[in-house]
C-alpha cells in the first residue's frame, strides 16, 4: 500500500512536470512552427448543447468549442459559468482548456473568473487546466509566474 501511494505520488509529479515542460518549451517564437487552424463551428449550437443536463454532452461541446479556438469566443461567458458551477470535475477541466485554446486576444476577459475558480477549485487536474489558460492568457498574473518567482535558486 505504502508503494502505490509513492507511486501515485511520482506519477502525478511526473504529469507536473511534463506540463511545466511543454510550457517552457512552447514559449518559444511561435513563427518557428506550425499553426493551428481553428475549425468552423456553429458556436450557438454548441452553446446550447453546453447547457444540457447530460455531462456528455456538455464535454463533447466544448471539445468542438476547443477545436474552433478564437471563433469560440462568443461562448466565453457561458465556458465562464461552466468552469465555475459544472458539478462534473471532467467538464471544468475542458472548460479551461477551451480558455487556453481561444488564445489571449479572445478569452483576456476571462482572468478574473480564472482567479475566482483557481482560489475556490479543488480538483488538481482541473487547477492545472486553469493554471496553463492563465498562464497562455496572462503570464504576468499566473499563479505560473509566482511560482517561478518563488523557486529557491531565482530562476
Amino acid at each position: 500500500m505504502k508503494h502505490m501511494k509513492h507511486l501515485k505520488f511520482l506519477s502525478s509529479w511526473t504529469a507536473l512536470m511534463a506540463i511545466v515542460a511543454m510550457l517552457i518549451v512552447g514559449c518559444g517564437d511561435s513563427s518557428s512552427g506550425p499553426k493551428a487552424v481553428a475549425k468552423d463551428i456553429d458556436v450557438a449550437a454548441l452553446m446550447e448543447q453546453l447547457m444540457s443536463d447530460d455531462s456528455q454532452e456538455r464535454l463533447n461541446a466544448l471539445i468542438e468549442l476547443g477545436d474552433g479556438r478564437e471563433n469560440a469566443a462568443p461562448a466565453l461567458d457561458l465556458v465562464l459559468e461552466v468552469l465555475t458551477d459544472d458539478s462534473d470535475a471532467k467538464v471544468r477541466e475542458m472548460a479551461a482548456y477551451v480558455l487556453l485554446q481561444m488564445g489571449a486576444k479572445a478569452a483576456k476577459p476571462a482572468i478574473p473568473t480564472l482567479k475566482e475558480a483557481y482560489d475556490k477549485e479543488k480538483n488538481r487536474n482541473v487547477k492545472i487546466n486553469i493554471v496553463n489558460a492563465w498562464n497562455a492568457i496572462d503570464p504576468d498574473s499566473s499563479p505560473m509566474q509566482q511560482m517561478q518567482t518563488q523557486s529557491p535558486t531565482g530562476n
